[in-house]
């Protein structure tokens, strides 16, 4: 009986390690950025997110290869701390929800491109971060607009963690 119960226990641990974590997910849920967690390869992940997009017609605008960055130019600066394993982020947009979103108010492109960032951190590299910035704007003005954003940019990320994060 007292096996069969640590057994479970320890099933129960080791599914909790596999499964998405939502980081930072506070109170009212209007943290200025979303960060989810899973552990996973990060080329993996990084390729997964291409393919999620590319499954619903939409294209990678550009890649901010920030990790590598902050590797050449903490060189130059003699700054040696290493701030990721990698990180890189990723922009794209989406024609229809963009032209409604800059129907609705001009000053929307503030947001655009959308991005996500993929991220390790140097003392875990197998768990890979996804997050992006909420759109928020004074009074839930547009949020008719920017919702369906970030509904994509959730649906996006948690494809991802479905799809690598076993």
């Amino acid at each position: 009986m007292f096996a069969a119960r640590i057994t479970f226990l320890l099933c129960l641990l080791s599914l909790t390690a596999l499964a998405p974590q939502q980081v930072f997910a506070g109170k009212g849920g209007k943290e200025p950025v979303v960060i989810y967690s899973v552990r996973a390869d990060y080329d993996d992940v990084w390729e997964g997110l291409k393919m999620a997009l590319d499954g619903r017609g939409l294209t990678v605008s550009s890649v901010s290869h920030v990790g590598e960055m902050l590797e050449r130019t903490g060189k130059e600066l003699g700054r040696t701390k290493k701030v990721y394993g990698k990180a890189n982020v990723l922009e794209f947009c989406s024609a229809v929800i963009s032209r409604d979103m800059l129907e609705k108010n001009p000053h929307f492109l503030a947001f655009c491109p959308y991005q996500i960032m993929v991220y390790t951190l140097p003392q875990d590299e197998k768990r890979v971060y996804l997050s992006y910035r909420r759109l928020i704007w004074k009074d839930d003005i547009g949020k008719d607009v920017l919702d369906p954003v970030e509904k994509l940019l959730e649906g996006l990320i948690k494809e991802v963690i479905e799809l690598y994060g076993k």
